[in-house]
């Protein structure tokens, strides 16, 4: 299946997702609850076994702007500040319904990686700011209209996953016009 995060296929994580079920703990999250405050060095890495969550901004009008989602399946990390600088993060990660991941302290990750792949940090560094540059030109080159039917042609059980309303902030239209675009489209 297509995922919403296409930089996780140019990376392997195989050995880290062993590395962390092999050394780490089951946690369960309930909607709402954080795995990385901003403000916070994020302290774990996981892996996604149930559920999701959405990294978020806060907005100057003091909401939590959607900027990406983390599914099963799928790494979860606060990259580029925490893991990659051991600097506060600047988004938060919040669980989007209840979710059960397994976690490992950070920190252990990273030395794992640095001994057995040193490599792999500067690959996943350059993977993960093509996505993002990647994404920041869609947002000048498409519509919302473009982005929404792209996401749902790409990942089509996002719908059943993520409420309209994180879907809406994660494409930067508001939920209404998200209503409008979905009755426009049928999807």
């Amino acid at each position: 299946m297509a995922q919403i995060n296409d930089f996780l296929s140019h990376i392997d994580f195989e050995a880290m997702r062993e590395y962390c079920m092999a050394n780490g703990k089951t946690v369960h999250y309930s909607k709402g609850d954080f795995f990385t405050e901003a403000g916070s060095v994020g302290r774990y890495v996981g892996f996604v076994q149930s559920g999701y969550f959405k990294y978020c901004v806060l907005t100057s009008k003091g909401d939590y702007a959607v900027t990406g989602f983390s599914f099963a399946d799928e790494c979860i990390m606060d990259f580029t500040q925490s893991f990659i600088f051991d600097k506060p993060s600047k988004i938060s990660i919040i669980a989007g319904c209840h979710s059960e991941i397994i976690q490992i302290p950070l920190r252990a990750l990273r030395d794992f990686i640095s001994k057995d792949n040193p490599g792999l940090i500067p690959h996943m560094s350059a993977v993960v700011l093509e996505e993002a540059y990647g994404r920041y030109l869609n947002l000048y080159q498409k519509s919302p209209t473009e982005r929404y039917l792209e996401l749902v042609e790409k990942y089509p059980d996002v719908l059943e996953q993520v409420t309209l309303h994180d879907i809406a902030s994660y494409l930067l239209v508001t939920p209404i016009h998200l209503s409008r675009i979905r009755k426009k489209w049928g999807k």
